[in-house]
Parts: structure tokens; C-alpha cells; sequence
């Protein structure tokens, strides 16, 4: 109970943030740079997702009969022109099964693919393929756990520079629309030789913020792992339509979230 009235409050405040748009605090070049690529990469995971969840109904009410033969999916291209395709159980070779393309994240067009198709997979997705599922192996045996009944979203990511790692994020779903998860999410990188680093988690304990207040034009979270906020922070942004004021308790800073735009508003404690 003590739990729901801090974030109530918290809520509350947030909204108070969010009506005042407080002026921009100066940070270093160095989280400036993290602010960048968290802007980066969440506003990609954010699209990938999108064309997985609008790829998979697309699929199913196309193919109904597609499900028993998916070994998994992946999605490519920018965050304004995506590609997302089911592919095949066959662990040596797999083939495309279905194929979908996105513009701004709306659906222009998605097909099965039959037998008598081109179903070759170019050889970058399967080197999106073969990240994920070391990264799979990875997660099952370090056993994350995700905050939620239902088995993980995943995204991957393409390496961002020549010969780096690429990104394999482990989502717990959201399970209603009145509350987005916070907690349950993870991220492995592969590196180019196919081994797979440790999870890494973006929180310690599972939490849901509540995405349909009345009275809220923003939501809250307390964030202890990095100097900034991340990602995952974008992520939720981007997927609730509603900024998110991230407090990071290693500098004591308050950040705006809203979408890709992360602002440095003030300090933790400052009373004005």
C-alpha cells in the first residue's frame, strides 16, 4: 500500500513536470553521447516492435496455418521503412515463411510465402538469425526472468559499427493497456564471433507504470543502473504516447523523456 501511494505522488508530479517544461540542465559530452544512442536505439526497438506485433496479426489472419511451422522472426531496415518476416525451424538453413513491409510503422503490405517462392534469406538477416538464437541459448542459460505469464518479446538490433555486437533485447510484453512494464527487460550482445556477453538488466525488480490516469500527462520511474536514462525509457515512451520523467539516482538528475527527446530537467532534490 506504502508502494502505491509513493508512485501516486510520484504520478502527480510528473504531471506538475510535464505542465511546466522546466529549461534544459547542461550534462557532459560523455552522457550526451549515451543520451544519443539511447534515443537511437529505442526509437528503433520501438519500430521493430510495432512491425512484429502488426506482422504477426497480419500473418495469422492470413496464414492461420502458419504457426506450427515459425522458428522465430526478425525485422530489419530503418525505423521509417521496416521489414519484418517469419522464418523456418530448419536450424542449418532456414527460409522465409512471411514477409511484411512497413511505412512509419503502418502496414503497406504482408504475404506468406508458398513453396514454389524465393524464400532465401539474405545473408545479414541471417546474421540477425544466428544472434538470436545464441542470444536465446544465452538467456536460458543464465535463466532472466521476465515480469510477466507470457514469454518474451524480442528484438535485435544490427551491430551499429563495423565489426560490433549485435543488439538482442528480451522485452516482457505488456499484458493490458492500462499499465506498461518497466522491469523484465534485458539486453545480450553477440559479438561477431557468435559469443554471447551476460544479460544485462535495465532495472532490479519488476514494476508496471499506469498509462491511463485521468488526470496524469506523464508517468515516473526512479531508475538506479546508469548515469542516464536508456533505451528501454524511449521504448516506453514512444509505446504509452506519454513522456516519462526518469530520476537517475547515481547523479541525482531529473530527465524528460518524451519519445526520443531526453532533456536533463534538474536535480533530484531541487525544490523549484
Amino acid at each position: 500500500m506504502r508502494l502505491l501511494l509513493v508512485l501516486a505522488l510520484l504520478v502527480a508530479s510528473a504531471s506538475a513536470l510535464a505542465q511546466r517544461s522546466p529549461p534544459p540542465v547542461a550534462i557532459s559530452a560523455e552522457d550526451q553521447a549515451l543520451v544519443d544512442r539511447a534515443a537511437r536505439r529505442g526509437k528503433l526497438i520501438y519500430a521493430y516492435d510495432q512491425a512484429a506485433w502488426h506482422g504477426t496479426d497480419d500473418a495469422i489472419a492470413k496464414a492461420p496455418d502458419l504457426g506450427p511451422k515459425i522458428g522465430g522472426w526478425v525485422v530489419d531496415g530503418p525505423p521509417e521503412a521496416t521489414e519484418f518476416l517469419f522464418f523456418d525451424k530448419d536450424p542449418a538453413s532456414p527460409h522465409m515463411l512471411y514477409i511484411a513491409r512497413f511505412r512509419d510503422n503502418k502496414l503497406i503490405d504482408g504475404h506468406a510465402l508458398s513453396d514454389t517462392d524465393d524464400r532465401t534469406i539474405s545473408s545479414s538477416r541471417l546474421k540477425l538469425i544466428a544472434a538470436l538464437n545464441t542470444a536465446r541459448d544465452a538467456a536460458r542459460a543464465a535463466r532472466i526472468g521476465n515480469c510477466s505469464d507470457k514469454p518474451f518479446n524480442t528484438v535485435v538490433l544490427p551491430p551499429e559499427t563495423p565489426g560490433g555486437p549485435t543488439l538482442v533485447y528480451f522485452l516482457t510484453p505488456q499484458a493490458t493497456n492500462d499499465a506498461i512494464p518497466m522491469g523484465g527487460h534485458y539486453l545480450i550482445e553477440v559479438a561477431t564471433d557468435g559469443t554471447a556477453g551476460a544479460p544485462v538488466p535495465f532495472a532490479k525488480s519488476c514494476i508496471a507504470l499506469p498509462t491511463n490516469q485521468a488526470n496524469s500527462a506523464a508517468m515516473w520511474i526512479t531508475h538506479l543502473l546508469t548515469p542516464v536514462p536508456t533505451e528501454i525509457h524511449v521504448f516506453t515512451s514512444l509505446s504509452a504516447r506519454l513522456p516519462l520523467f526518469v530520476g537517475t539516482t547515481q547523479n541525482q538528475l531529473l530527465w524528460s523523456v518524451n519519445g526520443t527527446e531526453i532533456v536533463a530537467t534538474g536535480k533530484l532534490d531541487d525544490k523549484n
